[in-house]
């Protein structure tokens, strides 16, 4: 049975939030729009914001030339139940063409597996080549505006009137990546030497034939994958919302979701601390280091956003069925005999009124606890203890908790999940 794409789409509150005006008097109501992100060539993001883009479901011609696309392993591991399934496809390749989206494809992976921590878990990767036929080489708009070209997905630049936004028929796209064995996350590659690419909640798309573009799905798949949110941010902006529920934000300014990093050295240069910015705002929320991937494509990713993305990678990969239900939070880690770590990310989360649910999967032969604890004004309070099944349910206040992992006897890796009220 297919694994169907990840529910982790924080990329869909960031690069598809949609606004619409209410009407004022007689007046006609405002365009309906979104937020997208642009990728500058010199790893610079911004975003604009654009008409939405109609949702065009696709035709039944669409989904027969889908069910009837050859579906090739650029890389296979293993069983896709077991393993992470990483779905490429292109457009704008012609039947001849299959030989050259291959090797961008392959392009495209080698620089995603090159990069942390992509490169840790490629060999327990999975990586599923779609081979999309178009009817015209090339994409739409390139190189300028005015130019249409007949492809499967209809991918095109200028995008809302911005050069380098590489957009494409989002729902076309995913009835091609079903396809596959399985699908945990999905890459649109154009046939197109010129720079750019997007953001989906489902998907990035990215330049073929520019070897640059690659650094773009990276940084979505920080999205679509581990759950990141973005660190640059717009100037004379201010975030008044609730505390971020991304791993790499805050609205603490001592940086205590991260607090087990803080002070030390990061791959993107500098150490952990809270710098103010992030989440596209300048004022009011904090980010874990001074530049990195989700900041600047050219940077790699820092410590939390690194540990987040190891956790949701390694999280689909295992031998089997670890026996916890689907939740909307994972982590991971490992103890030794007697130890305990706390969850999320050595730190806290705010929750509403409402009942928690958690599971802990621990290693064959161990015997792991699980504690849900509260802040009461001094102290942390346990609350909740998991039973032999390594499940818990509590019904709380809002505040402030924290899961504690324990040892009891043996060690090894871990996987907890969770929901939130």
């Amino acid at each position: 049975m297919r694994r169907k794409v990840s529910a982790l789409l924080s990329a869909a509150a960031v690069l598809a939030a949609v606004l619409v005006a209410a009407p004022a008097g007689n007046a006609a109501p405002a365009t309906p729009s979104e937020w997208r992100e642009v990728f500058s060539a010199d790893g610079t993001i911004s975003k604009v914001r654009i008409p939405v883009e109609p949702k065009i479901a696709p035709k039944s011609e669409d989904l027969r030339a889908a069910a009837a696309t050859s579906v090739v392993a650029l890389q296979e591991t293993g069983p896709a139940s077991t393993r992470f399934n990483m779905v490429i496809l292109g457009d704008g390749y012609t039947a001849g063409e299959m030989g050259l989206l291959r090797r961008h494809a392959e392009q495209k992976w080698a620089e995603i597996s090159a990069t942390d921590p992509w490169r840790k878990y490629a060999g327990s990767i999975n990586v599923w080549l779609v081979n999309v036929v178009s009817n015209e080489s090339g994409v739409s708009n390139d190189p300028s505006q005015g130019i249409s070209r007949d492809t499967a997905l209809g991918m095109y630049f200028f995008c809302g009137g911005v050069e380098r936004l590489l957009c494409l028929n989002e729902s076309k796209a995913q009835a091609y990546a079903a396809q596959a064995p399985g699908v945990d996350a999905i890459v649109a590659v154009g046939n197109t030497y010129k720079y750019g690419g997007a953001g989906y909640p489902s998907l990035s798309t990215v330049s073929g034939g520019d070897p640059r573009s690659g650094r773009i799905a990276i940084h979505e798949l920080g999205h679509s994958v581990g759950g990141l949110a973005d660190e640059y941010f717009t100037p004379g902006t201010t975030y008044t919302g609730d505390e971020p529920t991304q791993p790499n934000v805050t609205r603490d300014p001592g940086g205590s979701k991260w607090a087990s990093y803080l002070g030390r050295s990061t791959p993107d240069g500098g150490v952990i601390g809270a710098y103010l910015g992030g989440s596209q705002y300048e004022y009011g929320i904090y980010r874990p280091s001074s530049d990195s991937l989700m900041r600047s494509l050219d940077k790699p990713f820092n410590l939390p956003s690194l540990a987040a993305m190891d956790r949701a990678i390694g999280s689909r990969i295992s031998g089997g069925s670890s026996g916890c239900a689907a939740q909307a939070n994972t982590r991971s880690g490992s103890l030794t005999s007697g130890g305990g770590a706390y969850q999320p990310d050595g730190g806290s989360f705010y929750a509403a009124a409402g009942t928690h649910r958690a599971c802990l999967a621990a290693p064959a032969g161990a015997q792991f606890a699980l504690d849900l604890m509260t802040w009461n004004g001094s102290a942390w309070q346990t609350v909740a203890t998991s039973g032999a099944d390594g499940r818990l349910s509590y019904g709380g206040a809002d505040g402030y908790y924290t899961y504690l992992v324990r040892s009891v006897t043996g060690a090894g890796s871990y996987t907890l999940t969770y929901d939130t009220p």
